[in-house]
């Protein structure tokens, strides 16, 4: 079966974090300091953390080979898909031309994402490695997309399978945090938005609701506005839009420092 970027965590947070120490040869991954905040950041974007681990391990060994380990850029991608987020480029050693530089670990794994959501499966309908890797890493450019795809799929298997805390999918019927989930997505689509389960916006919408306070419908997707030298992100709904300030960097933001329109205007 093809290998989809799009579904439930196949490997736990602990999983993530213990491949991540691990590292290789070269040493223990730069990126497991942060690899929790890593992984929610990968499945708040609905993606599976352990198909983003194998696209990190193939281009950069975790960070530690090649050019990423001055770029931050955890799918050696070439520009940015968010070039707000960009920090530079960078020239490859080895004669492969230059690569975006990122200020974080968290930022390029942010634009990484990002591209993978909007670009691929939004874009173009690639839902599987197997379909993107042709566009992600063409063989035109030197790469062995045959190989590419084996090493990923090898990677997230033997990941499952030595996994101290597997995650465990229910065979029955939806349970009712399931169907909330659910029915939160469709409310989502429904105005051409994505409902992330794990974003701090979603979560603080979700609670709301079980609490008889309803936002209401998302009006849209969330973005950033910036007032007065400090940025902000917001999602508005219908009955009222939530913000949280951007921190500086922006790894110390507080994300569950959610605010709400209604109560500034009182």
């Amino acid at each position: 079966m093809a290998l989809t970027f799009q579904t439930a965590p196949r490997i736990s947070q602990a999983e993530f974090r213990r491949v991540l120490e691990r590292g290789t040869e070269l040493g223990r991954s730069p990126v497991a300091p942060f690899a929790d905040e890593c992984y929610q950041i990968i499945v708040g974007y609905g993606l599976d953390p352990a198909v983003a681990l194998g696209f990190f391990a193939h281009e950069s060994q975790f960070g530690l080979d090649g050019v990423s380990t001055k770029s931050l850029n955890w799918g050696n991608v070439r520009t940015p898909y968010d070039p707000k987020r960009a920090a530079g480029t960078v020239q490859s050693a080895s004669g492969h031309g230059e690569f975006v530089c990122f200020r974080s670990w968290q930022d390029g794994l942010r634009d990484w994402c990002e591209r993978i959501l909007n670009r691929y499966i939004k874009e173009r309908g690639l839902t599987t490695v197997d379909a993107a890797i042709p566009v992600y890493a063409p063989s035109s450019d030197g790469n062995n997309e045959k190989a590419y795809i084996q090493h990923v799929e090898r990677l997230v298997t033997r990941w499952q399978a030595e996994d101290p805390q597997p995650v465990v999918v229910s065979t029955g019927g939806p349970s009712v945090a399931e169907l909330q989930d659910a029915l939160m997505v469709a409310a989502f689509e429904a105005v051409g938005a994505t409902y992330h389960p794990e974003w701090a916006f979603h979560q603080y919408a979700m609670n709301e609701a079980k609490a008889g306070r309803f936002l209401g419908s998302p009006l849209g997707e969330s973005k950033r506005i910036t007032v007065g030298g400090q940025q902000f992100s917001v999602q508005v709904f219908a009955l009222d839009t939530l913000y949280t300030p951007i921190g500086n960097p922006e790894s110390s933001t507080n994300w569950s420092d959610i605010r709400r329109l209604s109560a500034l205007l009182k």
